[in-house]
């Protein structure tokens, strides 16, 4: 079957970027690529200079564009007044041209697929020359509700409604949950729409992972994610000196970017040190940033996984920890319980109970053979449901009736 020309659009892309969506697209990307398709990465800017760059190309990688913004011409207190939209519209301006400069030079896609995050399939949209696929994540308005407990101020309704309109005007829409899916077509006022669900991927390796080797004074619970409220950390910190006070043998690793939200300004590490015991301040190590290698060790050393986000479109990071046959802790909230099954892969804590939480770590702290034996059964739902193959397949099984309808 001949190979399709596929354009993936994603601001954040590794190693520049760090977070869910830069990681999804990077493995579908390589993914794509690996199955023998023509596949194309249009990123942001690495460095300042923001030049456009390709990738060093092989026969099994993508093609990778780095391109800044296009600047608008615009007075400076017009452009103070609004900066989060026309930074969402250059954005969009510069795809969008990048597009159509290699569309000159190499050739029509196939298909186009943007993240509804930022909009930036905005201009696209509007002057599809293939098919635009608009592939889900949580938007913007969930994201502000989070973090602020509103999402009415008038700029963040005007860019929530920039980023409805390329999901609102593309050919196909796909869902990494069935959650997300419902959610965005009600935000997006498409109640008509149907997205297709195709679930994230990552490696899975072949075989079980070996167990950690657990010290009987010492149970290894690990965090990922950026420290920030949304994710959940508050709620962690919260209930790290109960479990330790409970469960003297536990130790927390906290890994991800502290985002500087935690009250008073300050750092989670500084707030933390705030209010928590002695014994629970010695028991936590935060790690900050830390790369693929070391996260994959991370992942590896660890006991138990735990990440009490307040919602989730998905959760890579629960399916990182099931590939490597780790229990994970989280909260019944968002998409969550479509990749950890309570008490089966995992324990999913009410959000409600301000106790559930620590009660949760407490009861896997204490019981090793639970914690193998939920970790066995995460390891092999990652496997048989979350595998890269199962979402390559999938996503090019999209890509084909999108074009196929097109050419009847």
């Amino acid at each position: 079957m001949k190979p399709l020309r596929i354009c993936l659009v994603s601001k954040e892309y590794p190693p520049e970027g760090r977070g869910g969506i830069a990681k999804y697209v990077h493995l579908l990307a390589h993914g794509l690529a690996e199955e023998g398709h023509d596949v194309t990465v249009i990123a942001g800017p690495a460095g300042k200079e923001g030049r456009t760059r390709p990738s060093p190309s092989s026969s099994h990688a993508p093609q990778l564009f780095r391109v800044a913004h296009r600047r608008l011409p615009l007075p400076p207190p017009i452009r103070h007044k609004a900066r989060g939209i026309w930074n969402l519209l250059e954005r969009s301006w510069a795809v969008d041209r990048e597009i159509a400069r290699l569309e000159r030079s190499q050739g029509p896609f196939d298909v186009v697929e943007m993240p509804n995050w930022g909009a930036e399939g905005l201009c696209y949209a509007f002057r599809q020359r293939a098919p635009l696929v608009i592939r889900l994540s949580t938007p913007l308005a969930q994201v502000s509700f989070l973090k602020e407990g509103r999402s009415d101020r008038l700029g963040l309704r005007l860019a929530c409604f920039l980023e409805a309109l390329p999901a609102r005007r593309a050919a196909c829409i796909i869902a990494n949950s069935k959650f997300i899916a419902q959610y965005c077509s009600e935000l997006y006022l498409m109640p008509n729409v149907e997205p297709v669900v195709i679930p994230h991927g990552i490696p899975v390796p072949e075989s079980l992972p070996a167990a950690s080797i657990t010290r009987e004074e010492s149970v290894t619970v690990l965090f990922v994610g950026r420290l920030e409220q949304r994710k959940g950390i508050d709620r962690l910190l919260h209930a790290i000196p109960q479990v330790v006070r409970e469960a003297p043998c536990c130790r927390f690793v906290i890994a991800g970017d502290d985002i500087g939200e935690a009250p008073q300004g300050k750092s989670y590490r500084d707030y933390f040190e705030s209010f928590a015991s002695p014994e629970a301040r010695k028991a936590t190590v935060f790690c900050g940033h830390v790369g693929e290698e070391t996260l994959s060790q991370l992942y590896a050393d660890c006991d138990v996984f735990v990440a009490p986000s307040l919602s989730e479109s998905f959760g890579l990071t629960y399916l990182e920890a099931m590939a490597h046959a780790k229990p994970v802790i989280a909260f019944r909230t968002g998409g969550v319980p479509e990749v950890v099954v309570n008490e089966e892969t995992g324990i999913l804590a009410k959000m409600e109970d301000p106790n559930g939480l620590a009660r949760a770590l407490i009861e896997l702290a204490v019981n090793e053979g639970k914690r193998q034996e939920i970790g066995k059964r995460g390891y092999q739902r990652a496997r048989a449901k979350f595998s890269i193959r199962r979402m390559v397949e999938e996503t090019v099984f999209c890509f084909r009736n999108l074009s196929e309808n097109l050419e009847g």
